[in-house]
């Protein structure tokens, strides 16, 4: 590499290790660094399988008959594994379109009850708050639908 291209990167460098570095807007709680090679050893113990998805699974009994359907979602929009319920968590192109969905097929209490599964399934998958990551747009959706009667 030439000297006269090293330069430009080393004032950089200097620059950005100068400034005083600014708070994320979302953090994560904080992790121990793998020592084994496996980066899935800092992450809570899930099985590695599942039969409808990780985030579906633990749920689907509970949900209410016309929010289940919509946990049935493809994963392969994420870069998560199937299984990973807390990928899947904060995932917004993952669980946008299972919020929208529920809240287009379900109103009132089954929209609650619904949600509060959603948020405690990506809880104790140990998301930090808000849990399940979901667009603001959806928010509204899901808080209009909550408000509707049955």
């Amino acid at each position: 590499m030439k000297l006269s291209t090293l330069i430009p990167i080393v004032a950089f460098i200097s620059t950005i290790s100068a400034a005083p570095a600014a708070a994320p807007a979302v953090t994560s709680p904080p992790q121990a660094a793998p020592t084994d090679g496996n980066n899935w050893s800092t992450y809570p113990s899930v099985a590695k399988t599942a039969s409808i998805n990780g985030f579906a699974d633990k749920i689907y009994d509970q949900l209410p008959s016309c929010a289940q359907p919509c946990v049935r979602k493809d994963t392969r929009v994420t870069p998560c594994p199937y299984w990973d319920t807390g990928c899947l968590c904060v995932m917004p192109q993952f669980a946008g379109p299972i919020g929208d969905c529920i809240a287009s097929a379900c109103k009132g209490d089954k929209v609650k009850t619904a949600t509060s599964l959603a948020t405690s399934i990506c809880s104790s998958a140990g998301v930090w708050e808000p849990y399940w990551m979901i667009p603001p747009s959806v928010s509204k959706s899901l808080s209009v639908a909550a408000e509707a009667t049955d």
